[in-house]
């Protein structure tokens, strides 16, 4: 039987990758549900199992699919100027319209007048912060006060700030010249050297966002990393064995939160590879896992405050066939078009760019013609 590399599934036709960023979205929602529900963390899926619960190793699962696709993208992008706008188009108009959206419905169920509601700086400084990826932790006036996990609007975005952060990064590298074998291998094994000992040293402590930025970049750079390697890097049950098999040796230790983050990085590109049918298809044309992302949490805290005594299990039903139902519009009429501008917009900054540069090359010597004028003796006529 061959072998099947990583390079040999980077196709789109070829591997799950969509499907399984539709799972983690899910697994995402679901996790949030059971925890919005009670209000105690402790009670999310896998947390007296393993360091991470069910949320965040979907988490982990979108940052390791991310640097690998990702990486891609930069390698076929043309310009940084275009990766960067692509990125960009892929964060910011659903996360605006997410923002915009939980304001009307904030306006709606707030217990506060329309007039003080509107009127609150509050209102205008969540958008804001919402934009500059920092309101996972905020609130607006009057909104879920009442709710188990009380006044928090959409704590799932915070990821965004981490992931935002790496696609810069790589775009400095690979402008550097770095993504290439022989010098992300050492950039590679530098970078891991250090968060897998910031990780490892700071185990037994509370998380603080050092231990979270080490995280996401073990999960983005290990998916860089798929990339930059796809030819040598083989997929196989048989390695999922193995990385399974040393993850579970690991829990409750301080190694745990490192080697989690490989076996589940390794195993998540494996069952890419595996046939799908027309789900892969289908999951291609029609890439909910954002829209279901950042909609989901808001979603869930809505039914808690329209129906305080719902079950745990209608609670996360409803949760993913609303998140899906909102997800869907997202999709079609917001991320979508706006992937598909991502050249004429990056176009349009790259003349704007080049015109600038034109016209700070042309002032020197427009002054120097003006000062050589200056200085020729003045004849009487």
């Amino acid at each position: 039987m061959a072998l099947t590399r990583v390079g040999d599934i980077l196709d789109p036709k070829q591997n799950n990758f969509t499907l399984l960023r539709l799972l983690a979205a899910s697994a995402v929602v679901i996790s949030h549900a059971v925890f919005l529900h009670s209000g105690h963390k402790a009670d999310e899926i896998l947390s007296s199992i393993t360091y991470f619960n069910l949320g965040d190793h979907a988490v982990n699962v979108f940052f390791v699919l991310s640097g690998l696709t990702v990486a891609g993208s930069l390698a076929k992008s043309p310009s940084i100027t275009e990766f960067m706008v692509a990125r960009g188009l892929r964060i910011f108009p659903a996360l605006a319209a997410c923002a915009l959206l939980l304001v009307l419905v904030g306006a709606i169920v707030t217990t506060c007048t329309p007039t003080q509601f509107l009127s609150d700086t509050r209102v205008w400084r969540y958008g804001m912060s919402t934009l500059l990826l920092g309101s996972a932790a905020t609130g607006l006036p009057g909104v879920f006060g009442e709710n188990p996990h009380p006044s928090v609007m959409n704590a799932s975005i915070w990821t965004l700030k981490y992931e935002a952060a790496c696609y810069v990064l790589l775009a400095f590298v690979g402008w550097l010249g770095f993504v290439t074998e022989r010098r992300f291998a050492w950039l590679l094994g530098l970078s891991w050297i250090i968060a897998g000992g910031i990780l490892f040293v700071h185990f037994g402590h509370d998380t603080t966002p050092l231990d979270q930025a080490a995280r996401f970049w073990l999960c983005f750079s290990l998916g860089v990393g798929f990339y930059v390697f796809r030819r040598q890097i083989v997929l196989s049950s048989f390695g999922v064995a193995v990385v399974s098999v040393l993850f579970w040796f690991t829990i409750g230790s301080p190694l745990e939160r490192i080697v989690s983050l490989f076996a589940t990085g390794y195993a998540i590109v494996w069952l890419g590879k595996l046939p799908t049918g027309h789900l892969r298809g289908l999951a291609n044309r029609i890439d909910l896992s954002y829209g279901i992302y950042i909609f989901g949490w808001p979603i869930t805290q809505t039914l808690m405050l329209v129906q305080p005594s719902i079950s745990i299990w209608s609670l996360t039903l409803l949760s993913l066939m609303l998140a899906v139902a909102v997800a869907l519009p997202s999709w079609l009429l917001i991320e979508r078009p706006a992937i598909r501008a991502r050249k004429v917009i990056s176009n349009l900054i790259e003349a704007r760019i080049d015109r600038l540069r034109q016209r700070l090359k042309s002032k020197p010597t427009h002054e120097m013609a003006q000062h050589t004028r200056s200085m020729q003796p003045i004849t009487d006529k």
